[in-house]
Parts: structure tokens; sequence; C-alpha cells
């Protein structure tokens, strides 16, 4: 038989024109040989078409590779005689039966974007809209496969919307079409595959490629070339295609939508504008809104675009929720009623739409409601064969096993429609169209030369590792870099994130991280953490071991960037060496915690002791604002508070009283008490753990009893009570403001303090005249302040039985106070007596437990068995205020050099019961008064003895001995002797001549002098410039020295010494020691003090707070050298 088969369905009457279908194929060695009986298929919006072909050849050994591939084109002849074409190509090919005359070939059509369902891959894309992800995919396809190429165009004319520019989106082992429907579902995009000619002049016409139309609105589909559709029974007789049913259906869908996202940027779960209740009535006996079938999505948190907006992408927000709200309502709304329609249309077109004209139903509308969208097609089609030939070739088929369609008409198509009106959109399940993602690996990456590159989040950049170069040459290689480019910013999940608080270990350049995904959205992705890989072992504390000999070791070290040091918390879980340690490897800087062992690398090793060790081979530094205990008394299991100080209170009890007791004595001995005795009960009762109202009650009996002794210390020292409450807890400015009003309502003490005031300037000073003058007028607006004013007015001046003393020359011994400030102190203590009161009554329990602390920043060393300071240099003890020793045995002093002690005031030493000594084994004993008298003074003999030389007793003016009423004079003028009783004189010999002058050589004494200032700048420096640290710079030229101290609560300088009345300058600095910008505020000359005339007191100058030496004041020096300098004195 001949192989053409036109040629032999031509001899059976069956030529080109009276074929109803043509096929024609791109292979044109099988146009000859192929003859098109049959076409079934299926052609859908947002799915694509597929067709089955049955055909016929009288050559049975056609390779089947010859169709797969090839481009195919079918057309159908019209009711008006037109070539209806569908193009395709052929993926599927199979050989039926063959009877020897005749075989069967079953081919299978479908659109080229059945090609994208052979192609799987895994790629990255950075900062781009889906159209344009779409255009690099679909230009991809076109340059690497000519089939594809061939076969289909891309059509972007029908979006009419702006697209989200996207951070990063993730292609996770898709097929190409999975990925791009993805895509398009999500932003509510069609597609359709469409003809470039829907109609051809003739069967030959060659075979153009289908286009790939994207389509988001509505007017974008077009019409059919024939407009309008009749509707026509099919038993009537119709000379054109028409339709012959139309059913209508309609399904319950959900009636109302919402969506909801967690939006990182703004730290919310948005849900955009809530609820989005449908338009489309779903039942005329329910509303919408009773039905309430709602769809409410959590979906995948929001994308957060590069935080400087260096992506240029779009930011997410609520417009993003809102678009797709929208989406999956009008969706529901389409699929609740749609139209199945029977006709013998052949050139009806998925994707275009036309009006329906003869229905007796649809004809009452107008306008759009007659018009439909065609969605899809179902559709067969045949060539009429002849009755010989029909029946072989269905029993061919009967022998095959296949079977299709039967039916009475040689050709029929059921449309699926819906109103044109509605809008049509692809289906779009948030969680089941996406690719199933899993947790995966990834590297950290950075700009070159960067180790650790992160933005302002502590987000991070990957190279995905599955990424090819050949994939992303169309944005130079991003994606597969290894470098910054290849990712969006990533977050790293941290297990503690709090706002500026939490634990932050981020990733470095060249780790390997896992990634998992937000919600199993792969284009969400976050790092898990990061795993020990080859050569990347798990971590080696100390740099030294390995697992699993170390493996009862657990902790953090980390690794100097660029460098080989690092820093580690280690937790040592060794059975017999459990210990902590906080190490930084720079100068060996470890804190060492528990049963301590040398680093380990095996299971054990060697001890180094037991307890705690801080170390380090460079400085080290303890500070403790509020208090510090060193102490070795033992506190076994920590059961006492940390603070508990007890057995060190008892012994300083001890010394107190022991000190009292001498000092009493010393004092009924008309000797100096020790002025350190009235500090010592507080410091000594700040160390008991007390109860917020019981502490404010021992301050207050402190008061009470100050009272009683020493008036105007308690004056001075009434602030003590406000600060401690503030200590404590309590707000400071508003317990001033209640004691200012309780003061100043209480008349008489008010007056009573004005009274004091008056009463003392009248005996002192002008200096504190002046200093007092202010007050006076202050005191009724602001009692408080002016109390503490006086106190420090008066700060240097001690009262016994108020007779006013003082050592700087203020007032003058024998000036009587004839007024007491009791009442203003009487109500002082009544208003320290009502507030402790009131937080004794208190049952809060923050209170309760901020009582277990020290009451002042004091420093505790407490030790059962002694303790020693030892160092081969020099130990400085320096107190603003006093320096107190007490041994319950002896005070032991030892020099292998020599003792010096200075005073500015006085040296008073006593003994109570076993004398004074002082011996000199070598050299001069010598004792000077170089501005006064030395009194020598004894109960019972007084022995002046030179064992191997003489005694001389010389005195400028005269010596004079007195006993027992006889008297010997020696002056100038002579020598004279008187006497009551006898004279009495033997001698071996008695000689007298004439006169004679003895010059006697005296030695010159030192002309003495200290000489000091302080400086206020309170008018110059606001205060809250103070709270941190306000540093200060003094240069004295005359020594040539310099030193930097820090300005005290009032903004002013320490006291300023020296011996001689030097220039100094005095530079304010701020927090910058650098001067050589800074003004120059101050140059003054240091003022003498007393024993050279000055109106100034020795201790003061010429400012309203010269004159007082408190515990704020203070010079801050790092050379102690300097420091000496500073004050005059040279090594």
């Amino acid at each position: 038989m001949l192989n053409h088969i036109h040629r032999v369905l031509d001899q059976f009457g069956l030529t080109t024109l009276k074929r109803a279908i043509h096929v024609q194929f791109s292979n044109a060695e099988l146009n000859t040989q192929v003859f098109l009986q049959r076409i079934e298929g299926k052609h859908a919006l947002n799915v694509g078409l597929e067709l089955e072909l049955t055909c016929l050849s009288t050559n049975a050994h056609l390779a089947l590779k010859q169709f797969m591939g090839c481009q195919v084109a079918v057309d159908q002849v019209t009711d008006m005689g037109q070539l209806a074409r569908i193009t395709g190509i052929i993926t599927q090919a199979s050989q039926l039966q063959s009877d020897g005359a005749f075989t069967v070939y079953r081919l299978v059509l479908q659109d080229a974007t059945a090609l994208w369902h052979k192609r799987r891959n895994s790629r990255v894309f950075m900062n781009k809209s889906v159209p344009e992800i779409s255009e690099i995919l679909f230009k991809e396809w076109q340059e690497k496969s000519a089939l594809f190429n061939a076969s289909l165009s891309l059509d972007l004319s029908g979006l009419t919307q702006n697209y989200d520019v996207r951070p990063f989106v993730m292609q996770a082992n898709e097929t190409d079409y999975e990925f791009l429907t993805r895509l398009w579902r999500s932003e509510g995009i069609n597609w359709l595959v469409d003809e470039t000619h829907l109609i051809v002049s003739h069967a030959l016409q060659a075979i153009q490629p289908q286009k790939l139309r994207l389509i988001d609105d509505q007017l974008q589909f077009s019409t059919l070339n024939r407009g309008i559709i009749r509707f026509h029974r099919s038993h009537a007789t119709e000379h054109f295609d028409s339709m012959t049913s139309l059913v209508a259906h309609r399904q319950l869908q959900s009636t109302a939508s919402s969506v909801q996202r967690w939006q990182a940027d703004t730290l919310h779960q948005d849900d955009g504008s809530g609820s989005l209740l449908s338009s489309h009535q779903q039942s005329e006996s329910y509303a919408n809104e009773s039905l309430s079938l709602e769809q409410a999505w959590s979906i995948t948190p929001a994308w957060i675009s590069d935080l400087t907006g260096a992506d240029q992408t779009t930011a997410s927000g609520t417009q993003q929720l809102e678009k797709l709200n929208a989406n999956l309502g009008q969706y529901q709304a389409a699929c609740a009623k749609y139209f199945k329609a029977q006709t013998s249309v052949r050139d009806a077109q998925v994707g275009y739409w036309f009006e329906l004209q003869g229905h007796p139903e649809i004809d009452q509308h107008t306008g759009a409601d007659k018009q439909f969208l065609i969605y899809e097609k179902q559709f067969y089609n045949q060539n009429n064969l002849p009755v010989e030939l029909q029946n072989q070739v269905r029993h061919l088929l009967e022998s095959s096993h296949f079977s299709r369609r039967s039916s009475e008409e040689r050709q029929a198509n059921e449309l699926t429609l819906v109103r044109r009106q509605i809008r049509i959109l692809p289906e779009y399940h948030p969680l089941k169209h996406r690719p199933i993602a899993y947790p995966q690996h990834a590297r950290v990456v950075g700009p070159e030369g960067e180790k650790i590159y992160v933005d302002e989040w502590g987000r991070i950049k990957v190279r995905f590792l599955f990424t090819q170069s050949s994939d992303h040459q169309h944005d130079d290689g991003a994606g597969s870099n290894q470098n910054d480019t290849d990712s969006a910013w990533v977050d790293v999940l941290t297990p503690w994130a709090g706002e500026g608080y939490g634990v932050r270990f981020l990733p470095r350049v060249g780790e390997l991280v896992v990634i998992d995904f937000f919600d199993g959205s792969v284009d969400r992705p976050f790092i898990t953490g990061r795993i020990h890989e080859a050569e990347r072992y798990p971590t080696r504390f100390d740099v030294k071991g390995q697992l699993p000999s170390t493996k009862k070791l657990s902790g953090i070290r980390s690794q100097e960037v660029d460098g080989g040091g690092f820093n580690q918390l280690r937790f040592d879980d060794t059975t017999g060496q459990i210990s902590a340690q906080l190490q930084s490897s720079h100068a060996a800087t470890q804190l060492n915690l528990g049963n301590l062992s040398h680093p380990k690398e095996t299971e054990q090793s060697s001890g180094r002791g037991e307890g705690f060790e801080l170390r380090t081979d460079a400085w080290g530094a303890l500070r403790a604002g509020k208090g510090m205990l060193i102490s070795t008394y033992a506190q076994e299991q920590a059961i006492a508070d940390h603070l508990e100080a007890a057995q060190a209170q008892s012994l300083l009890s001890q010394g107190y009283d022991s000190m009292n007791v001498l000092s009493e004595i010393a004092v009924k001995q008309q000797t100096d008490a020790l002025n350190v005795l009235h500090r010592l009960p507080k410091f000594i009762q700040s160390l008991e753990l007390k109860t917020t109202g019981q502490a404010l009650e021992s301050t207050l009996n402190l008061f009470k009893e100050s009272m009683n002794k020493d008036p105007i210390h308690a004056l001075k020292d009434c602030g003590g009570f406000i600060a401690d409450i503030g200590a404590l807890g309590g707000d400071t400015k508003t317990v001033v403001e209640e004691f200012n009003a309780f003061f100043s309502d209480a008349k008489d003490a008010a007056e009573n303090l004005k009274a004091f005031i008056e009463n003392v300037e009248e005996h002192g000073a002008d200096l504190v005249k002046g200093k007092l003058a202010s007050i006076k007028d202050r005191i009724q607006q602001n009692p408080f302040e002016s109390i503490q004013e006086v106190g420090k007015v008066l700060a240097n001046v001690d009262i016994q039985d108020f007779d006013l003393m003082s050592a700087c020359g203020t007032f003058h011994k024998g000036n009587k106070l004839e007024v007491t400030p009791s009442k203003a102190l009487d109500s002082l203590q009544g208003f320290m007596e009502g507030y402790t009161q009131g937080l004794e009554s208190s049952s809060d329990a923050k209170q309760q437990e901020q009582g277990k602390i020290f009451r002042q920043a004091l420093m505790l060393l407490a030790s059962p068995n002694g303790i020693a300071l030892t160092t081969p240099e020099n130990i400085i003890l320096q107190a603003s205020q006093d320096i107190a020793q007490s041994a319950s045995g002896s005070i032991n002093l030892s020099a292998q050099k020599n003792i010096i002690g200075h005073a500015q005031d006085k040296i008073s030493l006593f003994a109570a019961q076993k004398g004074f000594r002082a011996y000199a084994a070598k050299g001069k004993l010598e004792l000077q008064a170089q501005d006064d008298a030395i009194e020598a003074i004894a109960k019972k003999v007084i022995k002046l003895i030179s064992t191997e030389d003489k005694i001389e007793i010389t005195s400028a003016k005269e010596i004079l001995l007195t006993a027992g009423g006889s008297q010997i004079k020696i002056n100038a003028d002579g020598v004279f002797s008187t006497t009551g009783g006898k004279f009495e004189s033997k001698a071996g010999q008695h000689v007298f001549t004439g006169g004679a002058t003895v010059n006697a050589e005296l030695p010159k004494m030192p002309e003495s002098g200290v000489f000091s200032r302080r400086f206020d700048f309170s008018e110059l420096v606001n205060a809250d410039l103070l709270k941190d640290g306000f540093k200060y710079k003094v240069v004295n030229h005359a020594k040539k020295t310099e030193y930097i101290g820090f300005l005290d609560q009032f903004a002013r300088t320490g006291r300023i010494f020296s011996d001689n009345p030097d220039s100094v300058e005095i530079l304010l600095l701020g927090k910058n020691d650098d001067s050589s910008d800074k003004l120059q505020l101050v140059e003054e000359v240091i003022t003498e003090g007393q024993g050279h005339g000055s109106d100034e007191a020795c201790c003061g100058g010429d400012d309203g707070h010269n004159h007082e030496h408190d515990s704020d004041e203070h010079i801050e020096d790092t050379d102690l050298k300097a420091d000496f300098e500073s004050f005059g004195l040279k090594d």
C-alpha cells in the first residue's frame, strides 16, 4: 500500500475539501504520512491547552521520536468556512493497533508551558517584581530552548497594575511552571495561552508561536470575532454554529475573608482593614453576614526591605494585605456562580467574550449581563470517514482498548462561562500553592574585607548553597557571587531579643548556618543556628582538647576578628572538678569559680585550688558605688545576706566603746577628745541589716544624741536623714517639700533659727557674718536648705557649754552664745519622728528588702585572723575627714628609716595609765614650739639629766625658776634671787669678778604658713553637667605642676594648697581631658592663711563655700607623685 496516506484517502473520496479538521506538522515528513481523524481536548484560563489527536497512517513503522517535540497546527473548518487554528507541541505519542492497511497513532498536543513542567530548579531573585521575574525566566527559556522559542511568546500588555518590588524570592525545588504560577496566583494575575492567529487563510499557512498573555484586568479580555452566539435548540435546524444548552450553576462559597500577618518593623500583627464581606449575595434566605462563612488567613510575615532603602524595594505594609484580601474574596465570588453551555461553535476561544442572543431568560437582561467570558472549553471534532473506513478504524481502536466519547454529533463543545463583569482570578491557596520548605544549609557572606556584616537589626546575608552562577547571570551573578549581593537581609534567630537587651551572637562571614522559613514560606528565610561539620570543629575551650574527650565542658567561646584572641564562658561539669570561668585571652584576664583546674585537653586535668580567682596580667580595678565588703568570715552555703557583717560590726562597736572611754578620760584630764567619735556610730550602724523603718529610726536616734552633745554638729548633719531616705528608694525631692511645709507651719522654729543666726553673727568675724546674712532671708522660703547652709558655715566650729572655739580663729574663746537652735532642731526632730513612724507602719516589701544594704558607700575589710598589707613600694592612706585607729591591744609603728607626722592644726597625744616615752637611741631629741610656748607639767619630779655632757637652758628674754616660795630670775638686767628663807651657798672657793655679758646663739624659727583656695563655678556650670563627672585642670605656673580633678555637686573645685602664694590657672574641661581648645576661666593667686594677717580663714578663700572641708572634697590624679607635687611637696 502506498505510504502517502492522503492519496489513499482520496481514493475513498475523502479529499482535502471534504475534511472538517486538518493537521500540519513542523516535521514535513509526517505531513504526507499522517492523517488527523479526530481531536478531543480541553483549554482553560489559568491552566493551558491539552489536545488528544487520533491519527491514521499507512506506515506502521513511524518512529515515535519523530513526533516528540514537533510543532503542530490543527485547523477546524468553521460554520463560515474559515479555518480556526489551534497550535501546540507534541509531548506524548503512542502507536496503537495496525491491521496491515492502517495504523492508529495517538498523540497528545500541549501548549509550550508544558515544557516548564520538565525543568525543576532552585534559585533566588533579589529586588524584582513578579513581571520582571517572569520576563527573566521567559528570556532564559527562549535563549536555551529553540523549541520553546519557536512555540511561545510573552505578552504583558494585559497587565495594568503596579507590582511590588520584592526584596527576595526563592524558587525551591520547584518546576518553572510551579514557580511562575505560584507568583502569578499570589498577585492575582491570570495567564492565558492564546493563538497568534485565531483564523488562518489556509491549512498550509506557517505555524506561528502561541502567545502567553498575562492579564490582571477584565477589560483586557477580547471579544470573539463573531461577537454574538445565538441560542438555538438542538432539535431545530440551524445553519450556523450555535448554543444549544445553557445551565446556570451556583455553589455556596465563603462570604467573607480576612488576612493578617506579622509586621516586624511596627512590632504588631497587621490585619489590614479587617474582615472583608463579599458583595456577592450567596442566598436569598440569608444575608452574607448571617451565614458567617469567613476565611481567616494568617499568612507569612511581611518582608522587611533594607533599612536604609538601598535595595529600592517596595516597603511592606497594609496595602498588600488589602490587595490579597480583595483577591481572595473576589475569587470566592467568581466561583459562586457560573454557567455550562453546550455549543457547536468551533471558533469559541478561551479568554474571549461574546454576547448571547436568543435565550429566553438572558434576553430579558441588558448590557453586560448578556456578555459572557469563556473560562474553559472541552471539545471534540472529527473527520467524517466513509462507513467502511469508519468501521475499520473503530475496530482498531477497540483492539487497542482505547475508549473515546461516543456521540451522534460530529463535533461539539462544552463551555464554562462567567459573566463578563465578574472579575476572574486564578485560585490562590497560601498554604497549597507553595513548595514544601525544609531546613537547609547556607554560607554567610559579606563585602570583601568584612568579617562580620550585619544591618541595624543584626540581620545577615547568605549564599544558598544550591545556587548556580549560570542561573543568575541576569543580575550580574547576584545570588551566586559569594558576597553581599547573594541574598536580601536575613533574620537571625536568637534565644532572647528584648528592647536593646537580649543575647547577641552574630554569624560571621564564611560560617555555615542552618536556614529555616517563617510559616514554611521559602520567600521568608531566617537563620536558626550554626552547626559544626568537617574541619569546623565544635567549640574548643582555651583552644585545647577535642570532643569526645572534653565532653563535660560546655559554654561559649568567641574568636577575635582578624586575630587569635578569644573570650569564653566555660562550665566544667567534670566529676570532682566542677567549676566556671569567665575569661578574656587578653592578658589572661579570668574569673575562675569553684574547684579550679588547668585547661582540659583530656577528660581530666590537674587542680589549681578551690574557691574563686580574679586575675589578670594587666591592670585591675574593683568599684562598688554603694559599698563593698571584703571578709574572710565564713558564711556556709550562703545562708545569710551578702552584706552580712555582724562580726565586723561587733568588733567596731567594741573599738568605739574603748575609744569613747579613753576620750572621756582625756577630756577629764583636760586634754583633747577624739573628734572622730561623733562619726563612728553612724558608720558602725551603717553595717546593720535592717528594715527601712529601723534604718531611719537609727538615723533619728543618732540625730537626737548629737543634739544633746553638739547641737551645731546636729544642725550640720540634718541633711543626712533626707539622704538616707533617698538611699532607701524614697523620693528625696518630695521629702524636702514635706519638711519645708512642716517647718514653715512651725513659726517658733523659724524665728528660733533666725535668732540663732543673728546671735552667731554677733560673736563671729566678718567672714562668718557675710555668709550667714543671706541665709536669714531664705529661712521662710526654703527652711531645709537654710538649716543645711547654717551647718556648713559652722562646719569647723565646736561647741562646749556653748562656748564657741575655733582653731581657725573665726571665734574667740570666751564668747558666749545666748541663743541655741533648740526649737529649730526640735521641729526637725518632730518631722523626722513623724516620717519614720510612717515608714515603720508600711507593708511595702521593697522597703523591707531595701533595708538590707549598707547605709553608706563604704568599704569594709573584715577578717577573724588578721589583715596584712604589704608592698615593696609605698602604702598611702588619705581621708577627707578623719582616720580612726583603735586596738584592744597595742598599735605598733616601726620604720627602717623615719616616722614623720604632720598636722595642720595640732597633735594631741594622751596616755591614760603608763606614761609617755620618747627615746632617741642616736641623734638629738628636738622639741620646738615655733610660734608659741612649751608647757611641761608633772605631778611629781621633772628630771633633766645629761649623762655625759652638760645641760643648757637658754632664753632670749628671761629664765625664771620658782619653787616653794623662792625664785631665781635671770634676764638682761642680771640674776635675781628671792627667798623668804635661808640662802645657803656651799663652795670650796667663792670668786666674784667684774660684770660681763654672754651672747647666746638662739635657733632661728621658720615662718609658718599654709596657703589654700577653692573655686566655685556654680554660676557657670549647669547642675545637669555635673552628674557624669565634670573635669577641671589646675595649672601651678610657679611650681610648673598641673593636675586634673572633678567638680563636686556644687560645681566647686577641690581645695588647692601651696606653701607660697602661687598663681594658678583653672580650666574647665567637661568630659574631655584635652584643654587645647578650652577657655581659661580663672587666674588667681592662692591666698595666704592665718599667721600672715589675712582676713581669710586658714582653711578658706573668698567664696561662699570656701571654708568647708567635707567628704565631697577630692582631687583625683592617677599619678601620686604629681599629686604630691601639686601641693608643693617634693621627695
